[in-house]
Order: structure tokens, then C-alpha cells, then sequence
């Protein structure tokens, strides 16, 4: 019979202590446990910077994709700009019926050929015929008033207008009339001084149109001979700047070479716009701009040129200064003069302007002659 199992525990042998052999195996494990802990919080540091940098880079990816997307519509809509732009459709003066259509066209093509007659004798023959018209109904009034004043009582018609208007007398009618009619003569009046400002054309343009219309028998020989009547002439274009100077420029370069203006200072449109008639259409930018550059060396010559001749005059020496003071003021007077004619000729300044010019330009080489009286007062002589 086997030995049966003890009930007691008193009797039992204590558990042995743990031996110094199994110490390192559970700090290893210990430590194993902490380097997974601390491997899968990195895994999961690493998990969320990448989730995070995909999600920023997607942002960007949707920014930059935005910011191409609106270019794309920009240089679509310039596309569409430019390709759906409207041409300028151009009619030649010589696709016109000849007569009075060309004769339009050519006028409607350039400004210096805007010239028509003022009719200056008929406005004034009916303003004399208004003025005459008025004086009469002015003596009737007076009359009238003389002859109430001899038949009727003053203080019904004289002194109130009011009374007057209530009898409805002969005077209001007249006085109706002669309202009308110094309305219509107020009306000529002012027409014909708003008319007569307008000044006569160049002779060049004058002759310009009537070689045009003469060579190309736009009309017939007797609706052509309003054009020969200069004082009776208006020129609706704007004045120029330069004055005759621009078409003594343009007259010069057609006689230098026809074919090198026609190259240099016609555009396109222009050169559409005359078509295959002889006539040459100048266009205005272009010539403005060589007018202007003319200009600005004319003008850097008269205040360059004199500065340079009386530097060149300046004295040294107390023998030279009777000598050369005199060539000073001879350079001085003679460029003064020059300038205060370019002035008032190349240009459309008043009277007051090219005084005040002229004097300020005589001022600035004035100056310049300030050293003649420094070496007089060093007495330096020349030995």
C-alpha cells in the first residue's frame, strides 16, 4: 500500500530562495519588456511623423496643384484674349466711288485735310438782315410807346407790364415778336464769332488738297473752286506745336528722298489706308517723335555751344581780359538772340513766355562772365 499524502503544511520543506544562477534571467526579460515598449513607442513616433509629413505633402501637393490650376486659367483666358481679338477692318480711299465718297474719305484719313468754307459773307449778309429786322421792330415799340403815352393813361400801360399783359395789347405781340427774333439773331451772332476764330489752313495743306482732288478729277472743274478762296477757308484740325517749322521739316525729307519718308513714317494703316492712289498719309506719332528729337538737339546745341565758346574765352591774364571780354559779350548777345528767334518761331509760346525764357537763358551765360572781373581784381599779368 502506497504511503499516503500528507494534509499539513507544517511539515513541508520551505520553497528554496531564488539562486544567484536565475537574477540575470529575469533582469533580461525586464529589460527585453522595456526595449519592446520603447521600440513600438519609436514605431509609433515614426508612424504618426509619417502620417504627418503625408499629410502636409498632400496639403502642399494640393496648394501647388491649385496655384497651377488657377495659372492654367489665366493663360487660357490670354489665349482666348488673343486669339478672339477683333482685326481692324481697313477701307482704302480708292475702294470709294470716285466724287464726293473719295473726296470724304480722303479728308476723313488725315486731320490737315479738314478744310471747308465758312460762308463768312452769307453769315454776315443775314446777321445785317437780322440787325435790320430788329431796328425796325425797335422803332415800332418806341412809336407805340410814344403814342400810349399821348392817347392813354400812363399808369394803365406804361409803368405796370402787368396791366399791359392783362389788355393784351399790341405791345405784347411785339414785344413777342422782337423776343423771337433776338433769339434767332443772338444765335447767328455767336456762330459767326465761334466761326471766324477758327483759323485759315496752312498754304501747304491748301495746295496738298487741291493737287489731290485736281489729279484724281474728284469733282467737276466749278465745285472745285471753293478751295481757291483761302480767306474764306477753316481748318478744323488741332494747331500744331512747332508751327511751320513741321512742314518745312516734311517739304525738306520729300525733297531729300520720297521713298525714305514714305519707309520711315508711315504705318500700316496708313499705308492700307491710301491704297494704290497717289497720296501720302504720314502717321502723326512717328513724325512728332523725329520732331521732338530734332528739338531736343536744337536745344542741347543753343545751351552746350555758348558754354563751351566762353570757356574757351575765359581770361588768364589781366592783358587779355579787354581782348576776350568783348568776344564774351558778343557769344552772349548773339545766341541770346538765337534763342529768343527759336522761340518765338519753332514755337506757339506767348509773348510773356519767350521773355521769361530768353531772360533765364541769358541769366545762365551770364555767369559765365564772373571770371573776368576775379582776374582783374588778382592783377595776375603775364610776364
Amino acid at each position: 500500500m502506497t504511503g499516503s499524502i500528507p494534509t499539513s503544511t507544517s511539515n513541508n520543506p520551505e520553497p528554496p530562495e531564488p539562486s544567484s544562477a536565475t537574477e540575470p534571467q529575469s533582469v533580461q526579460h525586464e529589460t527585453s519588456a522595456h526595449v519592446l515598449d520603447t521600440t513600438s513607442v519609436k514605431t509609433c513616433d515614426i508612424e504618426s511623423q509619417s502620417v504627418t509629413e503625408s499629410n502636409l505633402s498632400s496639403a502642399t501637393f494640393d496648394e501647388e496643384t491649385g496655384v497651377q490650376l488657377a495659372l492654367n486659367r489665366i493663360k487660357k483666358a490670354l489665349r482666348l484674349r488673343g486669339t478672339y481679338r477683333p482685326r481692324n477692318k481697313i477701307r482704302a480711299v480708292d475702294s470709294y466711288q470716285r466724287g464726293y465718297s473719295t473726296l470724304a474719305a480722303i479728308e476723313d484719313s488725315d486731320p490737315n485735310f479738314l478744310i471747308y468754307r465758312k460762308f463768312g459773307w452769307l453769315r454776315n449778309r443775314l446777321l445785317l438782315d437780322l440787325q435790320d429786322e430788329l431796328v425796325t421792330l425797335e422803332q415800332k415799340l418806341q412809336l407805340l410807346d410814344d403814342n400810349d403815352a399821348r392817347l392813354c393813361d400812363p399808369e394803365d400801360v406804361l409803368i405796370s407790364c402787368r396791366n399791359d399783359k392783362l389788355q393784351k395789347t399790341v405791345r405784347q405781340e411785339l414785344l413777342t415778336t422782337i423776343r423771337r427774333k433776338l433769339l434767332e439773331y443772338d444765335e447767328v451772332l455767336l456762330h459767326l464769332q465761334q466761326i471766324q476764330a477758327i483759323r485759315r489752313p496752312t498754304t501747304r495743306n491748301q495746295a496738298s488738297l487741291f493737287r489731290i482732288m485736281w489729279n484724281n478729277k474728284l469733282l467737276v472743274h466749278e465745285e472745285m473752286e471753293w478751295i481757291s478762296r483761302r480767306e474764306d477757308l477753316a481748318a478744323l484740325a488741332r494747331d500744331s506745336e512747332h508751327g511751320w517749322f513741321n512742314g518745312f521739316v516734311e517739304d525738306t525729307l520729300h525733297a531729300i528722298s520720297h521713298t525714305m519718308i514714305t519707309f520711315i513714317f508711315r504705318d500700316p494703316y496708313r499705308r492700307k489706308k491710301a491704297g494704290k492712289m497717289n497720296i501720302t498719309l504720314l502717321s502723326p506719332k512717328r513724325f512728332e517723335i523725329f520732331m521732338r528729337t530734332i528739338f531736343v538737339i536744337l536745344t542741347t546745341i543753343l545751351f552746350l555751344v555758348p558754354v563751351f565758346l566762353l570757356l574757351k574765352l575765359q581770361p588768364e591774364y589781366v592783358e587779355e581780359v579787354r581782348h576776350k571780354q568783348k568776344l564774351q559779350l558778343v557769344t552772349v548777345l548773339t545766341f541770346t538772340l538765337i534763342f529768343s528767334t527759336a522761340c518765338s518761331i519753332f514755337t506757339k509760346a506767348k509773348r510773356q513766355e519767350i521773355f521769361m525764357a530768353t531772360g533765364a537763358y541769358c541769366a545762365v551765360l551770364v555767369v559765365f562772365l564772373g571770371n573776368t572781373q576775379d582776374v582783374l581784381a588778382s592783377g595776375r599779368k603775364n610776364y
